[in-house]
């Protein structure tokens, strides 16, 4: 089955303050091609998202849906499955505590 994939809002904003992160110790050239590794894992999505297991959340995080996640660079992309779509909910770093969240 091939999904289509749909970015959140929130995932988009995540996205954007990555790259102004980023742009802090990095030249253009760079974050261009982390741009393109995360455009090319959501294409990738769109084949495989089946292929990743459903991410196991320390207890007590109660969950609205089944998450599921792939790394990119030091960052995980949470996403979902939705009918035909996948949609990327969260882009986080993956030092980061992401119980903090709203899931």
């Amino acid at each position: 089955m091939t999904f289509r994939y749909v970015i959140t809002d929130d995932a988009y904003t995540d996205l954007e303050d990555m790259e102004d992160y980023v742009r802090s110790y990095a030249d253009d050239a760079f974050v261009e091609s982390l741009e393109d590794e995360f455009f090319e894992a959501f294409d990738k999505l769109t084949r495989e998202a089946l292929q990743h297991p459903v991410y196991q959340f320390e207890p007590p995080v109660r969950l609205l849906r089944e998450y599921r996640s792939v790394n990119v660079y030091h960052y995980k992309i949470f996403y979902y499955l939705r009918g035909e779509d996948v949609v990327i909910y969260r882009i986080c770093h993956l030092v980061s505590d992401f119980t903090r969240r709203g899931w």
